[in-house]
């Protein structure tokens, strides 16, 4: 498979996850329990705009930067909440590099600076993961970055129940709130 099949169907993969995380937070929102939307990507356009064959309005753009966290929103009581989703398929979850966490010269990346911007602020700060065969997961960015310190960058499908909880399906607040709770 070449480079751009790849990312392309990564690219899928991840939209994917985000349309079903979409729905379930319709649910949250529709019982009351939080409230999330999606944050767009930030567009350049790069030219004026035309009409084409179709009568459509069309103009050339590229994406301008790195979104940051995919959604964000409101717990029910009025805590922040900040999720970022992954999906993969590969044997190990690279979650520092693809959260871009800090290394040795180098700063971390969007997302890792959003979620510890959340969680520093008093916000819930969490990854949902998409693993395939391996299941749904949830974490919360504190969890993700206490084994970042301790100088891990990726863990196997058996060091999961470690790291956070599974979920049903994308239903990440169902799955945390246990863990949560314990943790107060």
């Amino acid at each position: 498979m070449t480079t751009s099949a790849s990312a392309a169907g990564s690219r899928a993969l991840g939209e994917a996850w985000e349309r079903e995380l979409e729905r379930y937070h319709q649910v949250l929102t529709a019982s009351g329990k939080a409230w999330l939307v999606k944050v767009p990507t930030p567009v350049a356009v790069m030219g004026p705009t035309r009409t084409d064959a179709r009568g459509r309005t069309a103009f050339p753009a590229c994406y301008s930067a790195r979104a940051s966290v995919d959604f964000v929103g409101l717990l029910a009581g009025g805590n922040a909440v900040a999720v970022e989703a992954k999906a993969t398929r590969a044997p190990r979850w690279h979650f520092a590099q693809q959260l871009g966490a800090p290394t040795l010269g180098k700063p971390a990346g969007v997302e890792w600076s959003a979620l510890e911007r959340v969680h520093h602020m008093g916000g819930l700060a969490v990854v949902v993961l998409d693993w395939g065969t391996h299941g749904t997961w949830v974490f919360t960015w504190m969890a993700l970055e206490e084994v970042h310190g301790l100088g891990k960058s990726s863990a196997a499908p058996t060091e999961m129940p470690t790291l956070g909880a599974r979920m049903h399906g994308a239903a990440w607040l169902d799955a945390l709130t246990p863990v949560l709770l314990e943790g107060k």
